[in-house]
């Protein structure tokens, strides 16, 4: 009885404390970036998802438990259009979504850090995450590539769209906590260097990548909605019958 009761206490620890982690991690404002709107039913907007992914990430982010063969089925896509616009590796069209770069090659060059697997990371952490994170890099001559991160600071990762976004200024204020003490608080993004979108159009590439990656963790939900659908439907049917099945079966006993 004492084991079941840590063990309860335990989880209710972990589940009132992931959203002030989540929230303190870097003391910076929780609202600035806004709420990533995915729609699994836009076909247009994961193939867009796709074609970002294999140009921005698939160099250095694997998607090791997807075939290139099951996104093209998945978003309608044809093989010819896949071969021609999405495999630049000499893969087969059959093939898994790896990356040719070595992951020892991967640690050296990127401080130490291997890249995640993008077909499982994104279930991990979530949509919302990775689309505050796209969009929250600034130039910060301190790093290696020049950038730094508001939602992931000192990332080991370049802002590789830095060329549709531009590069931005982080302006940051002194604040005050309710224990006294003086931290560092994210204010505002001011524009450098515009990029060849406008800030409207770079959210929705962001927005495009994300459901992609969304859908990578978890392609079965693109129907799995429908059939539950369906299910309930039957099951529906199935009481229906069930219940005047009852009444038959016991009009003699009332």
């Amino acid at each position: 009885m004492k084991m079941l009761t840590n063990i309860i206490l335990t989880l209710l620890f972990v589940l009132c404390a992931n959203p002030a982690w989540s929230a303190g991690g870097n003391n910076h404002a929780q609202d600035v970036f806004g709420k990533v709107k995915i729609d699994m039913g836009n076909k247009a907007s994961l193939q867009r998802g796709a074609k970002y992914f294999v140009n921005y990430c698939l160099s250095c982010h694997p998607a090791q438990h997807s075939r290139y063969k099951r996104v093209a089925d998945d978003l309608g896509i044809s093989e010819d259009m896949t071969v021609d616009n999405l495999i630049f590796t000499g893969q087969k069209f059959a093939d898994l979504m790896t990356v040719s770069m070595r992951r020892e090659d991967a640690k050296k060059w990127f401080l130490g850090v291997n890249p995640p697997d993008l077909s499982t990371h994104v279930r991990a952490i979530g949509p919302q995450a990775v689309y505050e994170f796209l969009k929250a890099f600034y130039v910060d001559d301190a790093r290696p590539f020049g950038v730094n991160n508001i939602r992931l600071p000192n990332t080991a990762m370049p802002h590789v769209l830095v060329g549709l976004q531009g590069q931005k200024k982080a302006v940051f204020r002194m604040d005050t906590d309710r224990n006294g003490r003086e931290q560092k608080k994210f204010s505002e993004f001011e524009l450098m260097q515009s990029g060849t979108l406008d800030e409207k159009e770079y959210d929705q590439v962001v927005t495009d990548i994300v459901g992609f990656l969304a859908y990578l963790s978890e392609p079965a939900q693109l129907v799995r909605k429908k059939i539950g659908i369906g299910v309930l439907f039957f099951l529906a049917l199935l009481g229906v019958i069930a219940y005047f099945l009852k009444l038959e079966f016991w009009k003699d006993v009332h």
